[in-house]
């Protein structure tokens, strides 16, 4: 980083940011792919056997180190949407709230509508194969209809500092409950500035006591998860800091901190301690900045660089890979069986490889779909790949 410019580093800055997009993407399917796991101090079976290896892997893979992709995107996000927005106007802030509406709103409108659409539409046709009552359907979409976009789905999420019980929700598309949680901080950025501005680092530290204790506004929209980390990001374009450069000079402290982390959080995976669940909070935030730390690092050394076709086709990933086509099922799915199908799993080997190769599976089928969906319509696709 020595006898680098200004230039240079922005320019690292951004090709460290590409370069990250499509791992976490791949990312996000590890935790949607979510085998059976067992908790180390509770199994009666060696770490060191075929299944305990399985069980490692599946741990660290699915529910551990994935874990980073959503508040990095967050963070990428929050310093985008502020990095060339040094003083406010309200001009400017709409110019951006006109943006986010191709980028982020109307995508996920289309993600979430069309789907439930074609559930309807399956259930209809059971109903003209007697399989399903008329009345059924109608009192389903009357129930159904109003959450399709905020909180269709709900799941327990642990308890906070003072023993709440938490719950999250998400959209029809579960997965775009990220997406909500970022158009809601994205119409909140204007808060977030003055914050910024006026109380500094003070921010920051408030969010952080909220992140950890998770205690919070428990409302469908409003998680300190994005909200933390948006704010960490538009902290870092407000205050001209460059994350590649602040990653690199805390590298020494960032870089053992993730792997002593990573180790706790992958041993003691099941735990419902508060102090686990803080534990594994830290290691997201440490190795958060640790990635981008490593993925500067390749595209120094030549390990690697972005790829426009990967770069561009995260999002329409994202979306597709784990929404249900009725009738189908997912990719997600589909890739699994296939992966099962090609790979004899009659071992713990086998299994380890089908779990490992299925994302990856998943990812491809999603970008054959975006590649021809481009060739056959690209005006349209636009609006489902967040105008990439």
């Amino acid at each position: 980083m020595q006898g680098k410019s200004d230039m240079d580093l922005k320019k690292l800055q951004s090709s460290t940011i590409d370069l990250l997009r499509f791992p976490l993407a791949i990312m996000v399917i590890f935790i949607h792919t979510a085998p059976e796991v067992f908790n180390f101090t509770q199994t009666n079976f060696s770490l060191f056997s075929g299944r305990g290896f399985y069980n490692l892997v599946c741990i660290i893979f699915s529910h551990v180190l994935p874990h980073i992709a959503v508040p990095a995107f967050y963070m990428i996000s929050g310093f985008l949407f502020f990095l060339n927005f040094q003083h406010w106007s309200w001009d400017g802030y709409t110019n951006k709230i006109k943006s986010r509406i191709k980028t982020l709103i109307v995508p996920y409108l289309l993600w979430n509508l069309i789907p439930f659409i074609l559930l309807i539409i399956y259930m209809l046709v059971g109903v003209y194969k007697e399989e399903e009552s008329l009345s059924s359907v109608l009192h389903f979409i009357q129930a159904k209809f109003i959450h399709v976009f905020y909180d269709y789905n709900m799941w327990k999420a642990g308890v906070n500092w003072f023993g709440e019980k938490l719950m999250l929700t998400g959209p029809y598309n579960l997965p775009l409950w990220f997406l909500r949680d970022l158009i809601v901080v994205t119409f909140l950025s204007p808060l977030i500035y003055y914050a910024i501005k006026k109380f500094r680092i003070f921010v920051l530290l408030l969010l952080f006591i909220a992140y950890l204790s998770n205690v919070w506004i428990q409302s469908p929209g409003f998680n300190i998860l994005a909200l933390f980390y948006f704010s960490i990001g538009a902290f870092f374009a407000l205050n001209h800091i460059n994350i590649v450069l602040f990653a690199r000079k805390s590298r020494f402290v960032l870089v053992p901190a993730s792997i002593i982390l990573l180790v706790i959080s992958t041993m003691f995976y099941g735990c419902q301690h508060i102090i686990y669940g803080n534990v594994f909070q830290l290691f997201i935030l440490s190795t958060v900045f640790t990635s981008f730390y490593v993925a500067s690092l390749c595209i120094e050394k030549h390990v690697a660089k972005p790829n426009k076709l990967l770069v561009s086709s995260c999002f329409f990933i994202y979306a597709l890979h784990n929404v249900t086509i009725p009738g189908i099922g997912t990719i997600l799915m589909q890739s699994h069986n296939i992966s099962q199908a090609l790979i004899p799993s009659n071992y713990w080997t086998g299994r380890v490889i089908c779990y490992l190769v299925t994302p990856f599976l998943a990812a491809t089928a999603c970008i054959i779909v975006l590649v021809i969906a481009r060739k056959i319509c690209p005006k349209i696709t636009l609006y489902f790949t967040s105008n990439k």
